[in-house]
């Protein structure tokens, strides 16, 4: 099993790597910014050039700022956009054309049950969530459609993480 980590932040990619690695896989990690769609590119081109197709992708970058929407900064905005949605969209168009060759993969989406239900306090990072469950619908509709039937397609989305990213999401 070969696994290729694309990260955010340096933070954690070390210790997800070596939890790889004991439980058998042979792992490389790239640190690239999922909100730089040319970064994304770049970096999908390497791993093919250099390693061959990718047969699983889990798509799993998100970022959030928690704070009422006349609070929340523009750029806070964009950013969340721009990694909880279109990362996903840019590293799936990478990877996409060889699994459709070969009709066969995996497009795990992360997305969150913000997805699903609304929070207060937290309107774009719910709209991108949003977002990326309906990029996940309408992917697998569109490789039903085009009877890509060998390419499964999951969208998890859990509730609260402890990830350090929100804290006291109650209050």
């Amino acid at each position: 099993t070969r696994v290729f980590l694309f990260c955010l932040l340096q933070h954690g990619v070390e210790e997800t790597a070596a939890e790889c690695e004991r439980l058998g896989a042979t792992v490389q990690a790239f640190v690239v910014d999922c909100s730089k769609r040319e970064e994304i590119y770049s970096a999908a081109e390497k791993v093919k050039k250099d390693i061959g197709d990718v047969s699983i992708l889990v798509n799993n970058a998100g970022v959030i700022t928690a704070a009422d929407l006349l609070s929340t900064e523009d750029h806070q905005i964009e950013r969340m956009f721009e990694v909880n949605i279109l990362a996903h969209m840019w590293t799936t168009r990478a990877f996409l054309p060889a699994m459709m060759n070969n009709n066969y993969g995996h497009i795990v989406t992360v997305a969150s049950a913000a997805g699903h239900f609304v929070t207060s306090f937290m309107v774009a990072y719910c709209s991108s969530k949003f977002a990326a469950v309906g990029f996940h619908k309408a992917l697998t509709e569109e490789l039903s459609t085009l009877g890509k039937d060998g390419i499964k397609t999951t969208c998890l989305c859990p509730v609260f993480i402890n990830t350090g990213f929100v804290k006291n999401p109650s209050a």
